[in-house]
């Protein structure tokens, strides 16, 4: 079926890119960091001050080495992932400052609840990244923190990684922990083992700190995900071809400044931008503006040439209801379907990023799983038609006993955990329908069975040593 989301034909697609080029030429770009400032300086772009005013041609070179696709790698090497291209990869929730428990009450995050996410993480069968920070600990110190969350990621899975949040000290620890692992420079890698989220302040601004935080990644060699989020109405236009091209803009800049520190480090743009609640000023990430601008930033990206983030299970709700259920399958299917190659905030996410919930997680799980079969190609063939069979079972017959179906019965179709199916006696006799205690119990089930992938002893025992003598014991 033809994707209806709005194709842009090559003049609408001009339209944006210019207005970008003129939001970035005439108005420019605020980066509150002088070490960024110089590097643009030394570069030959205009400067007023913090302000970056960019030409055309400066952004279309830049653009020209940034990699159509690329691996972050592993600690175990069977789970080196590829973005771009006709690669896509699912990421967990990341940096929500509060949990959701079954019940419905809210709290802070604990290093107990980060420590359980990662292992969820390491058993899902559809999750391609850990994120360094899907649970803050409140109990420590913003740095304490942000160090024992990285070393739960390190030590309890064995995947690639959402790196913590963009600072020049999370850059620094996550390379310093990483050379530990990996025995050798993170920087001298063939592949990043990270990904880091880079985040302008809407409308055109980039902060000192997420500065200092790519320009840390970039010298590095991590991936950077820089992306936009535009309020429509509030930190953008009131419209959605002005965030969209708002939002381009914003995530082109600060490409184009990785590329000048480190010109081939892998980039990903795009956003989650999304319209205003204009009732209370507040965030609507579950409306239908959401899907158009997914439509307009993957169709951007790919005429750019780069790889494109966009979307995830997400949801303006703050209990697991209707509303998340449409929300969060609304806004995971329509990137994947869109060609997004990186979906963040895969997992777990409620309130509009305010909160994160265990059984959320398990549940917007599933639906990856399925989104990831639903686009696996189909064998097409006279064999995988099975005519034989059909000749065979003929007019009014049973494929039920068929040997094929017996030997395939198991395997054929999606292994829903989650999902009831059934009459409405079982329902009622087994409490099918509520989907939140089906959740709960197997995200107990999960972490009970789970089993901490081998790591050297000796490293780890390094990587100990390193974090006591970074915050203590």
């Amino acid at each position: 079926m033809q994707n209806r989301i709005q194709s842009l034909n090559s003049e609408q697609i001009q339209i944006i890119h210019n207005a970008a080029m003129r939001i970035l030429n005439r108005v420019g770009v605020s980066f509150k960091e002088p070490e960024a400032i110089a590097i643009f300086k030394h570069h030959g772009f205009k400067i007023d001050g913090d302000k970056v005013f960019f030409e055309e041609e400066q952004i279309l070179n830049a653009l020209e080495t940034v990699p159509r696709e690329f691996t972050i790698q592993a600690r175990n090497p069977e789970k080196n992932i590829r973005i771009g291209g006709e690669h896509f990869a699912f990421g967990p929730g990341w940096a929500a400052p509060f949990v959701i428990d079954t019940d419905g009450t809210r709290r802070t995050g604990t290093l107990t609840d980060q420590e359980n996410f990662c292992k969820l993480v390491q058993t899902s069968p559809y999750l391609d990244l850990v994120g360094g920070s899907m649970a803050i600990p409140a109990e420590l110190s913003p740095k304490r923190a942000a160090t024992k969350m990285l070393q739960a990621c390190i030590t309890l899975t064995d995947m690639p990684m959402v790196s913590n949040p963009c600072t020049r000290e999370n850059g620094r620890e996550m390379a310093e922990m990483a050379s530990i692992v990996w025995g050798q420079n993170v920087a001298d890698l063939a592949h990043p083992i990270s990904i880091v989220s880079v985040n302008p302040l809407s409308p055109l601004s980039y902060a000192d700190d997420t500065l200092q935080g790519l320009i840390e990644f970039a010298k590095q060699g991590q991936a950077l995900l820089i992306s936009s989020m535009v309020l429509a109405g509030i930190t953008g236009p009131i419209n959605i071809a002005g965030t969209a091209a708002l939002e381009m803009a914003e995530s082109l800049s600060g490409i184009v400044l990785a590329q000048l520190i480190s010109p081939g480090i892998p980039c990903v743009c795009g956003g989650t931008s999304c319209a205003s609640d204009m009732r209370t000023g507040g965030v609507s990430l579950g409306g239908p503006e959401s899907l158009q601008l997914t439509g307009i930033a993957t169709q951007m990206a790919a005429h750019y040439k780069l790889p494109c983030r966009y979307g995830g299970n997400l949801t303006d709700s703050y209990s697991i209801n209707a509303q998340s259920g449409i929300e969060s399958a609304l806004l995971m299917a329509t990137p994947v379907l869109s060609g997004a190659h990186f979906i963040h905030q895969s997992c777990g996410i409620m309130g509009a990023y305010a909160a994160v919930s265990f059984e959320k997680f398990v549940i917007d799980e599933e639906v990856c799983g399925m989104l990831k079969q639903a686009v696996r190609p189909l064998e097409i063939s006279e064999e995988s038609i099975g005519l034989d069979l059909i000749e065979r079972v003929g007019i009014g017959g049973s494929y039920m006993v068929q040997p094929e179906t017996a030997m395939n019965c198991r395997t054929a179709f999606f292994p829903a955990q989650l999902s009831r199916k059934g009459t409405y006696e079982d329902w009622e006799t087994k409490e099918n329908g509520n989907i939140t205690t089906r959740a709960a119990a197997h995200v107990r089930d999960r972490i009970e069975a789970y089993e901490k992938p081998d790591m050297d002893p000796g490293t780890e025992k390094d990587l100990a040593a390193y974090v006591t003598s970074k915050i203590g014991a």
